[in-house]
């Protein structure tokens, strides 16, 4: 979405997430015909007339499994978000939180190639007031992730926030201009990444 007072990237589709939730769903399924298979005709009571425990391992993986999917489809339908206006620039970098960082905040904004990657990275500036979001651990998740590849290490300390660019459609030079336009002047914006 575009318009005098804000803008949003378009975001691609998710495919990698989509990708990753049908081989779940295949191998979930194959765990729960397995265990349907071993222990689907347990009789509800042993030969003394007690309960018989295996009846309970069917819906307990069942479950299991319908538990361990709700963090993809979670990626699926909460998708990244990079939008701004004058006041701020709102960043979902996961399927977490959606952070307002008003760009009295920020100090930096970069788009940044790490190996085959590129990444729009934010760097907050240390303020005392409450005004807007601050990224936490659970906000940097794409962030650590950066940080443990070797060549992503170089930005250790040096930003607060990132977020993989391969989630929106577009160019990242022209995706960091629709940002650029809406920053305050202290902001610096940077890219290094060749058009």
């Amino acid at each position: 979405m575009a318009g005098p007072d804000r803008i949003e990237w378009r975001r691609a589709f998710p495919s990698r997430a989509v990708t990753a939730l049908v081989w779940y769903a295949l191998f979930a399924g194959a765990v729960v015909g397995l265990t349907l298979l071993l222990f689907g005709d347990e009789p509800a009571r042993l030969d003394d007339g007690s309960p018989n425990p295996l009846t309970a391992v069917p819906p307990v993986v069942l479950a299991l499994a319908v538990l361990g999917c709700i963090p993809i489809v979670l990626v699926i339908v909460r998708r990244p978000l990079v939008a701004a206006n004058h006041y701020a620039l709102t960043v979902r970098p996961g399927a977490a939180r959606t952070l307002v960082l008003p760009w009295a905040h920020i100090a930096v904004v970069a788009v940044r190639r790490v190996g085959r990657e590129t990444y729009l990275l934010v760097r907050c500036r240390q303020m005392l007031d409450a005004l807007g979001d601050h990224p936490t651990w659970i906000d940097q998740g794409v962030l650590r992730a950066l940080l443990r590849t070797r060549s992503g290490q170089a930005l250790a300390g040096e930003f607060d926030l990132a977020v993989r660019l391969r989630d929106f459609i577009g160019e990242p030079n022209v995706q960091l201009a629709t940002i650029a336009a809406f920053a305050l002047h202290h902001v610096f914006v940077v890219s290094d990444v060749e058009v």
